[in-house]
């Protein structure tokens, strides 16, 4: 039976730590997904059946590239029943046909690899900075992007009371009314704009009626004008 030492546990842990050699953290990365590529096919029944499946040839450059700066990649290898063979000059890591690879073993290092890169990966910062409305609604604002749960949950609005939820419908509302009154601004600050110009530079251009004055005539006729002032 296999001592602790020597399970694949330990060895990604010498990987990630980094005991036997001094590699750089996207070095580590880039040799855990390749190690990862090689479980994720161990762990399909009908991949690990297949000899090119079975095997990593070392003195491939790209895969030298990404195993070398990490020695506990190899040891690892070997745990999951990999063994170093010489073929036609080319050497490889294999598992031998008559092997039987055990196909929950390598599920649950799959699972191990998985946790290892996440473990390395950078991790987004995130500051958020928080403002009340004048409904009285807290907002927060975040300078990196929110996650998926988190923004779902915004728009849902699950995890909230009934207040709360309230108080982000008015929110929102306000928030529309406010995009819609600057837009409608806009727009009639650019016909003024619009209107001054033609007035400035069209020769043509003639002072109109309004459509209140057309409508009604050559002005706009107040009730005096219709009925007179009336018997009192």
């Amino acid at each position: 039976m296999s001592s602790f030492a020597e399970t694949p546990g330990m060895h990604l842990q010498h990987l990630i730590l980094d005991s036997k050699a001094t590699a750089t953290t996207d070095q580590k990365i880039a040799c855990l997904k390749t190690l990862r590529i090689v479980v994720k096919n161990l762990a399909d029944p009908q991949k690990n059946a297949d000899p090119k499946y079975r095997q990593l040839k070392l003195s491939n450059e790209k895969v030298k590239a990404k195993i070398t700066p990490c020695p506990s990649a190899l040891d690892y290898m070997k745990a999951l029943g990999f063994g170093v063979t010489n073929e036609d000059g080319e050497e490889y890591l294999r598992i031998e046909s008559s092997k039987a690879i055990p196909i929950s073993d390598m599920e649950a290092s799959l699972a191990e690899l998985n946790a290892a890169i996440e473990m390395l990966v950078p991790k987004e910062t995130s500051f958020s900075e928080e403002k009340k409305t004048p409904e009285g609604f807290v907002v927060r604002q975040q300078s990196s992007s929110l996650s998926a749960a988190s923004s779902s949950a915004s728009v849902t609005g699950r995890g909230m009371t009934e207040k709360q939820k309230a108080r982000l419908l008015m929110e929102k509302k306000r928030e529309r009314e406010a995009e819609e009154a600057k837009k409608a601004r806009q727009k009639t600050s650019n016909l003024i704009k619009q209107d001054k110009f033609v007035r400035e530079n069209d020769a043509n251009w003639k002072s109109k009626q309004s459509a209140a004055c057309v409508k009604s005539g050559n002005g706009i006729n107040t009730f005096r004008d219709k009925f007179g002032e009336g018997d009192n």
